[in-house]
């Protein structure tokens, strides 16, 4: 069902990476298909590209979240529910009296990690997106879509949109780590936050038109603890990516930024809170959106 009114410009959605906090797209899709915002094409990374491209299978956002709901409510989310529950658990409350079986299990995923090309296998990846996304080719799609992977061999962005979608969205949301990397050709293909979490300049680079980008990073913490090296480590790590994504953000014609707080990547719980999220955060930004050019 998608939509199309007479007001404001056509716009190119850059839909960015966050695992569970990227369910935050399916409100902003909400919010501009109900007020007839024009989308163009859509670009997505990571969590960006299997929302975006269901959008542009289905074309209806609310169509996009009762896939989601199906999926949860799913045999097959429960089969991979326990990683996801023990990756998404904060690494200082495992420390807690009572946690033990949980500092078990995330023992398990590490020594996994540590030891085997990932912890979830790319069949499992596969499977979950086909749950969500038919396995159509991108000419079929109802929208020009797109999505962004990192290559580990050049060390590049690769933009996908050509051929089958199922292999594309899988590449662009293999987590390192998590999930073994996808060859394609010479290419070693992993989730495309490795090379900017928002696609702004993919989607300029792919098409034509001005770009709404939406970011669903966490906000920046500012009382953190740091007790261990591995700490201090990962808090670098995270302000450097904090700064970057400034960076890259800049470059777009409105940026959407849904509150989602501190929600782990991998806590799959709270869909009817990133949705609310996603629709708040839209709603702020309809008057830029309906201007004219």
């Amino acid at each position: 069902m998608v939509t199309f009114s007479k007001k404001g410009s056509e716009y190119i959605l850059a839909l960015g990476g966050g695992g569970a906090r990227g369910l935050a797209h399916i409100g902003v899709l909400k919010v501009l298909q109900k007020e007839g915002i024009k989308i163009r094409a859509i670009v997505g990374t990571s969590m960006g590209s299997v929302i975006g491209g269901m959008y542009a299978y289905y074309g209806d956002a609310i169509e996009v979240e009762e896939v989601f709901r199906k999926f949860f409510s799913s045999n097959f989310h429960e089969k991979i529910g326990r990683t996801f529950f023990l990756l998404s658990e904060d690494p200082n409350a495992l420390h807690e009296p009572g946690n033990v079986v949980k500092k078990f299990g995330r023992s398990v995923i590490y020594l996994k990690a540590a030891s085997s090309g990932s912890v979830l296998s790319r069949s499992i990846l596969e499977e979950t997106i086909g749950f969500l996304l038919p396995d159509i080719r991108f000419k079929d799609l109802q929208i020009p879509f797109a999505c962004v992977a990192a290559d580990l061999v050049t060390g590049k962005e690769v933009v996908l949109n050509e051929g089958r979608i199922l292999p594309a969205v899988v590449a662009s949301s293999s987590i390192p780590g998590i999930v073994e990397p996808l060859r394609m050709g010479n290419a070693l293909l992993v989730d495309g936050s490795a090379t900017g979490t928002v696609p702004v300049l993919a989607a300029r680079k792919t098409f034509s038109g001005k770009v709404v980008a939406v970011d669903v990073a966490m906000d920046l913490k500012r009382d953190q603890e740091l007790g261990t090296a591995f700490e201090v480590a990962l808090r670098a790590d995270e302000i450097t990516n904090y700064y970057l994504s400034r960076v890259w953000l800049s470059e777009a014609d409105v940026v959407i930024h849904p509150k989602v707080g501190r929600t782990n990547w991998a806590n799959f719980n709270k869909l009817d809170e990133m949705v609310r999220a996603g629709e708040t955060a839209a709603k702020k930004v309809l008057t830029q959106l309906n201007k004219r050019n």
